[in-house]
């Protein structure tokens, strides 16, 4: 008798599922936030590695990508080439912010987009400080 190792679908979504389903529907009211970019984070040697899937955009008039105060924020629309006869794509805007580690060197981020994929990658330069016990002294 052999023992096989499958790996089974769970019968429901995860926690992370549902929540990117309703960011794609707008919020839970449906008057939201823009609907959501799906992401995935990647910690790499010296950095942050963020990816998102953006299918069939131009990355120089549909794509913008801002960075402030350490949140980098993926901004895209999506425009019809022509009226669809039946239509099963979302148009129109998408965006998702990410919060960026501490240390992150803003000036030096970079983003490329090739086979519907835009990659971010943050440097890190600074190392995050520890938390630290600070004696009281009575004065």
């Amino acid at each position: 008798m052999t023992a096989s190792a499958e790996r089974r679908q769970p019968v429901f979504p995860t926690f992370t599922e549902w929540v990117d389903a309703v960011a794609l529907l707008g919020g839970w009211d449906g008057r939201g936030p823009l609907p959501g970019i799906r992401v995935e984070e990647l910690a790499e040697e010296g950095g942050l590695v963020v990816r998102a899937e953006l299918p069939g955009l131009d990355a120089g008039r549909d794509i913008d990508v801002t960075v402030d105060r350490g949140v980098l924020t993926i901004h895209a629309e999506r425009h019809p080439d022509a009226p669809p006869q039946r239509q099963g794509f979302r148009y129109g805007a998408l965006a998702r912010s990410v919060r960026l580690p501490q240390g992150a060197d803003e000036a030096a981020i970079a983003a490329t987009y090739a086979d519907g994929m835009l990659t971010v990658r943050v440097p890190i330069t600074a190392r995050p400080s520890h938390p630290r016990h600070v004696p009281v002294v009575l004065g």
